[in-house]
């Protein structure tokens, strides 16, 4: 029996060591790898439900704007509503933010500026996952000249 080789307890616990070392970074890049990756998608996201109103009353026009400032298209009011999340316009995780559209009009310089600010709704996963508390964009729509 004094002829057989084994490992001893401590040659164990040394190459769990080791190994434990090798792979505690491997986790942690993986973690904010995921968590970066995650902040990136809802924030593209947000991005996206901010300039969609922006580009809609571009369509529209000034003239169209200026005739009624109140409510000038049903799908985007004024004011602040939560996002739906349909998963056909929008998808689901969608739900999650609120929007809140302002529109000035601007009659010194015969323009509208829409200003659009989307915001997680709550504590959302979103509100977990993202660093941007609120992003906002902002559009100047002037009146064509004739």
């Amino acid at each position: 029996m004094k002829n057989r080789r084994a490992f001893t307890l401590i040659e164990v616990l040394f190459a769990a060591g080791v190994i434990v070392v090798a792979i505690l970074p491997l986790l942690w890049m993986t973690k904010y790898s995921n968590q970066n990756s995650m902040d990136a998608y809802y924030e593209l996201l947000g991005m996206t439900l901010a300039k969609e109103p922006i580009v809609i009353f571009q369509a529209l026009g000034y003239n169209a704007l200026a005739l009624n400032p109140n409510v000038p298209h049903p799908d985007y009011p004024i004011g602040e509503q939560q996002v739906p999340g349909d998963g056909i316009k929008y998808p689901v995780e969608a739900s999650a933010f609120k929007r809140k559209i302002q529109l000035e009009m601007l009659t010194s310089e015969k323009a509208a500026r829409v200003t659009v600010s989307v915001y997680p709704s709550g504590q959302s996963r979103v509100s977990i996952w993202t660093n941007n508390n609120v992003i906002t964009m902002e559009g100047l729509i002037f009146q064509k000249p004739r």
